[in-house]
């Protein structure tokens, strides 16, 4: 077995981990995507990245999902902390 299938075997729970993730996010969010899934061909194409194919969505989801992803992304070039409040002086 190759390095890279190795590795691709040890990352395959991994990618389910991640699978659960995402599909959380996406609940929390109000999207369904009944296809998401791990897409097995991309554990056999030997480049040792796993891909997810999120499937097909109808336009509700589509919709709830642009939505989640402009609340959730900060524009280009946007600090990702809060900056801690000022102390008012003494």
């Amino acid at each position: 077995m190759s390095d890279v299938a190795r590795n691709q075997v040890e990352d395959f729970p991994k990618c389910y981990g991640s699978l659960d993730e995402l599909r959380e996010a996406l609940v929390g969010a109000g999207v369904s995507l009944p296809g998401l899934r791990l897409d097995p061909a991309s554990f056999a194409d030997g480049d040792g990245i796993p891909l997810f194919d999120l499937g097909r969505c109808n336009m509700t989801n589509a919709a709830r999902l642009v939505e989640a992803l402009r609340r959730g992304v900060s524009p280009p070039g946007t600090p990702t902390t809060t900056p801690a409040p000022a102390r008012q002086g003494s």
